[in-house]
């Protein structure tokens, strides 16, 4: 008999201490994702005199992690974590997004984080009270709706370790919505417990992946048109005679450059640190537009007329050219640097970059050499009819010497043997010589030996 009232006394104290348990603890409804332990819960206090919201939120500690009141990133009010800048605890930043790119900052939001935040077993670990998150600038908190919209996000495997509530976040990696109970989250304020199951929320869809393909296209085009294009259509120029070919290849290439441009305004309008357009990429990008188009506009045959007057235009393309790549080069790698690019990118750009460089000489080098062979053929093909032209002119001038002697009754020539032809030559008292080293006049077959008088009348003279 005492063993029956022992063991009742046992179970009564059991349950009433398992009431006393459940009874303080507070309500909350959670939101739990089992693949990554990741819990949000959240108690809405019922006192009228009180507009606190307790959270308690944890999740893996290898990227930033959000969870947001609304049903889309659009004027929702969000509560992000990642690493502090030491890596020893956390940095919470509430965050309100105008649109569908980075939230910003909100300083209005008064969040309280309480002891037990921090890095716990590499895990975030959130515990805190927001003193005004019922109603923000773009939206307010459905504190009476069953089915309150919510959405979560991922980053990306990269950690981000800062200290400033306004740090740069990388587009998230995966994202989802659930709705939540809020009359089930009401009641007397308090941190909620942690809890590896959902209570009081409705997941919607399975967790999505994301893909910045705007962004990974303004990477590859700008890098095929920097390591591809540009080089192929140096080669062209320099070794392609047709001229619709090469302009044809410009503009292909120019294309390249225009979408790689485009893609990256857009991206910009993503992120808040390049919203305003006045990053170091952004601005050297904008400043080589009307270098670029001189570039291209340069080769046009309509300008052919215009720069043969002076020819300095024509003769700076080549340095321009080069100096446009090597500022598009440095352009890409700041651009890098903006989107904390991983280091074995950053090292495989630069590789590339220097391989280009070095490509682009040996092209250049080859074009020069080549063409310094066509000017020296053009010269020596020049100078062969100047010769060829001048020994015409002079065969010209003997055969019309030729035609005017013979066609002369007298045909003189003197002592040294000088020669006159027709009325206008000096007779010579000695004359009826033919010869002295000269072959024209009617006597050209007597001169056999030329240099050597011929005396045709008959002996010598008297010495």
């Amino acid at each position: 008999m005492f063993f029956i009232n022992f063991f009742s006394f046992v179970v009564a104290a059991l349950a009433l201490l398992s009431t006393r348990v459940f009874a303080g603890a507070p309500a909350a409804s959670t939101f739990y994702i089992e693949k990554t332990q990741t819990q949000f819960s959240l108690n809405i206090a019922n006192e009228s005199f009180s507009n606190d919201i307790s959270i308690y939120f944890t999740s893996p500690a290898y990227s930033w992690v959000a969870v947001g009141f609304g049903e889309r990133m659009s004027g929702s009010l969000m509560l992000v974590m990642y690493l502090s800048k030491d890596s020893k605890n956390i940095s919470i930043s509430p965050r309100i997004a105008t649109s569908h790119s980075e939230p910003t900052f909100a300083p209005s939001i008064n969040l309280t984080t309480l002891p037990g935040t921090g890095i716990v077993d590499d895990m975030f670990v959130l515990k805190a009270v927001c003193h005004n998150c019922k109603s923000w600038s773009s939206g307010s908190l459905p504190e009476n709706s069953n089915e309150a919209p919510m959405i979560y996000a991922f980053g990306p495997g990269s950690k981000l370790q800062s200290d400033s509530k306004s740090a740069p976040l990388k587009r998230h990696y995966k994202y989802g919505r659930f709705t939540m109970d809020m009359v089930a989250a009401r009641g007397a304020s308090g941190i909620p417990e942690p809890l590896a199951e959902n209570r009081g929320v409705k997941v919607l869809g399975t967790m999505k992946r994301d893909h910045d393909r705007a962004n990974l296209a303004h990477a590859v085009l700008g890098c095929i048109a920097l390591f591809m294009l540009w080089p192929i259509n140096t080669f062209m120029a320099g070794f392609v005679r047709r001229k619709g070919i090469q302009m044809g290849f410009s503009v292909f290439l120019m294309v390249f450059m225009a979408m790689s441009y485009g893609l990256g305004i857009s991206v910009s309008r993503q992120y808040n640190h390049s919203k305003s357009f006045t990053t170091s990429h952004q601005i050297l990008a904008f400043l080589l537009i009307p270098l670029l188009l001189l570039i291209f506009i340069l080769p046009l045959p309509s300008l052919g007329n215009l720069l043969s007057a002076s020819n300095i235009l024509s003769r700076l393309h080549t340095p321009l050219s080069y100096l446009a790549l090597i500022l598009l080069l440095i352009t890409g790698g700041l651009g890098l640097h903006l989107s904390s690019a991983a280091p074995p990118f950053i090292f495989a750009y630069v590789s590339l970059s220097l391989f280009t460089i070095f490509a682009l000489l040996i092209i250049q080098t080859l074009i020069w050499k080549c063409g310094r062979n066509r000017r020296d053929s053009r010269s020596n093909s020049s100078s062969s009819r100047g010769i060829e032209r001048f020994g015409s002119s002079r065969l010209g001038r003997r055969s019309s010497d030729s035609r005017s002697a013979i066609g002369t009754p007298h045909s003189d020539v003197n002592c040294q043997g000088g020669y006159r032809s027709g009325n206008n030559g000096r007779y010579s008292p000695n004359g009826g010589i033919y010869g002295g080293g000269t072959m024209p006049g009617p006597q050209y077959l007597l001169n056999m030996h030329p240099g050597v008088p011929v005396y045709p009348h008959g002996g010598a003279p008297a010495v």
